[in-house]
């Protein structure tokens, strides 16, 4: 371990942009009870992120921009299993026809973003920071400026902690004892 602390000390957008404007290379990891999230830096750039908690598989992500079907996902995770996990599921679907490469880059890399907005909310837990470690096997990296990412989040969160607004108006809508508006 390089650098590390508590969550509740330095909060990840804090890390996030310490770790950017130092230009730092390697894992950074945030660890609470219930998940475990890292992210891959070079030179500051985040590059590659998972977490354990993250409930939308690849297959989701693709079903629900409609670029799949729920029979070509069955087919792709079928010889998946058949090839014991030797081939990636996105490898397989393009080779199959049902996707092309930009596609599978594009959503792998909104993937990545969701990690990194999920995790921007995180308030308790550890993080850890190992200098020089890489993401193995991993072919489609990020390529998005990291204060963009950082903004992005923090307006996503905003909008999800502002009460919901019904109707459209101001206010409730005032009638006289005839029911017409006023």
């Amino acid at each position: 371990m390089d650098l590390g602390g508590n969550l509740s000390v330095l909060d990840p957008p804090s890390i996030f942009q310490l770790l950017n404007m130092s230009s730092m290379t390697g894992e950074l990891k945030f660890v609470t009870a219930e998940r475990v999230a890292s992210f891959y830096f070079k030179k500051g750039d985040l590059i590659y992120a998972t977490c354990d908690s993250n409930k939308k598989k690849l297959g989701t992500f693709l079903m629900e921009r409609s670029y799949i079907s729920e029979e070509q996902l069955y087919e792709a995770l079928k010889e998946f299993w058949l090839n014991q996990g030797n081939k990636r599921i996105g490898n397989i679907m393009i080779e199959k026809g049902f996707i092309e490469k930009g596609i599978l880059v594009d959503t792998i890399q909104e993937q990545i973003k969701e990690v990194v907005y999920d995790v921007l909310s995180w308030t308790e837990g550890q993080f850890i920071f190992f200098r020089g470690v890489q993401p193995r096997d991993e072919d489609i990296l990020l390529d998005v400026k990291m204060d963009h990412l950082i903004l992005e989040g923090l307006k996503r969160l905003d909008e999800s902690r502002e009460p919901k607004r019904g109707g459209g108006g101001s206010g409730p809508v005032r009638r006289d004892h005839d029911g017409e508006k006023f």
